[in-house]
């Protein structure tokens, strides 16, 4: 028996993102890529959309004898966004790090050298106090989406052997509202990622206003209606019935309808797919780019002139 619509488009994007996830490994494998390095990241968002297309693949073969596999395909998808909004903050940070004249980031500030791997994860959620960041701000609203919109799906994940059953879920309602305010702010962070990058570039033509637009920028700037088109797609799915995965009208006998699934798939993994993509060719246009340990060195050596000055 061939597969359904839902099955094949699962099984195509879990064939695309495994191979992203072969590249990643062959970059850890021959030292091109460090574990303590922002692509660790996107090897993350790579795993979990490739738990998210599996289990895509498992509900499209076993479809409503098991909706538990849809809630989970659902969950694992908002994750998937969440770990790419994250990403794409961490390479602008690393950008600013290794591009800029301070070496520094007005989103992260660089710790002082010394400070425990411990204590920088700590005081990266610190809303207050000193050593308070603005990606502070963006990891506790990202972690604070991630979760609503995790116990949102988990609301209607037991008690229902068919997609129908839905339909009479008494905290059906509840659920919707929850995703969607979960998406909502998602969707927010990634505004101000424009913003962020926007600023950015500012600041790049400034320092040096006889160069071109550093590419990784450009890159990032690409990437951003991609994250836009995918955030919009989380809240309308949460609002709009022909969006929804737990609308009984968007199935037929043999499962989803397939304009559904083009507009999941177009809105939603193509969009994240893509972005990683984007992501992971930042390496090439990155290679120039000045080493930490070059800038880190070049301050070293002005602290003694400074000092006796």
């Amino acid at each position: 028996m061939g597969l359904n619509s839902e099955a094949s488009a699962a099984l195509v994007y879990l064939i695309l993102y495994a191979i992203l996830f072969a590249f990643m490994l062959y970059g850890y494998a021959t030292g091109h890529l460090r574990f303590r390095s922002r692509y660790t990241v996107v090897l993350f968002h790579v795993t979990v959309r490739l738990a998210s297309q599996a289990t895509g693949l498992a509900f499209g073969l076993v479809g409503y004898a098991n909706t538990s596999l849809l809630v989970a395909y659902f969950i694992l998808g908002a994750e998937g966004y969440f770990t790419l909004v994250l990403c794409t903050y961490r390479f602008l940070i690393s950008w600013h790090n290794h591009n800029l004249a301070s070496h520094d980031s007005w989103l992260e500030p660089r710790f002082p050298p010394g400070t425990p791997a411990f204590k920088r994860f700590l005081l990266s959620f610190a809303l207050f106090g000193p050593t308070r960041r603005p990606m502070a701000v963006m990891h506790n609203l990202l972690i604070g989406a991630n979760a609503i919109i995790i116990t949102g799906g988990n609301m209607v994940g037991g008690g229902s052997d068919s997609v129908e059953d839905f339909r009479t879920n008494p905290n059906l309602l509840t659920s919707k509202i929850l995703r969607t305010v979960g998406q909502s702010i998602f969707l927010s962070i990634n505004v101000f990622l424009l913003y962020c990058i926007l600023d950015t570039i500012r600041q790049s033509r400034s320092e040096n206003p006889r160069k071109r637009t550093h590419p990784t920028l450009l890159i990032l700037l690409a990437i951003w209606p991609c994250l836009f088109v995918r955030g919009m797609y989380g809240v309308l799915s949460g609002v709009l019935p022909a969006f929804n995965y737990y609308n009984p009208d968007n199935y037929e006998a043999t499962g989803l309808k397939n304009s559904f699934i083009v507009s999941e798939y177009i809105m939603g993994t193509t969009m994240e797919w893509v972005s990683c993509t984007m992501l992971m060719v930042t390496y090439l246009t990155s290679r120039n780019d000045p080493k930490k340990a070059d800038f880190e060195a070049e301050k070293g050596d002005k602290i003694p002139l400074d000092a006796g000055a």
